[in-house]
């Protein structure tokens, strides 16, 4: 690969990071909206949904951080090369 085409897949890889980033940090929004008005009701038709809203969002976490992960795990072994 040459140093443009490194350029490129570099500034490529750094924008999924941001991509992924910014969308973890606005779920974390999610979920903590989520539980407050998880706290804030008693109507058991909401808190069964707020319940199960988390735990979908606990889920998409998951799979973020799994993403993020891999894209580091790859810039980290590619330098070893």
């Amino acid at each position: 690969m040459n140093k443009r085409d490194q350029r490129v897949y570099n500034e490529q890889r750094e924008e999924e990071k941001r991509v992924l980033a910014d969308e973890i940090n606005a779920l974390h929004e999610e979920m903590a909206a989520t539980l407050q008005n998880f706290s804030n009701t008693v109507e058991p038709e909401l808190l069964e949904y707020y319940t199960y809203y988390y735990k979908a969002s606990q889920l998409k976490h998951s799979y973020l951080m799994r993403q993020l992960k891999k894209i580091y795990y790859d810039e980290t072994n590619s330098h070893v090369i």
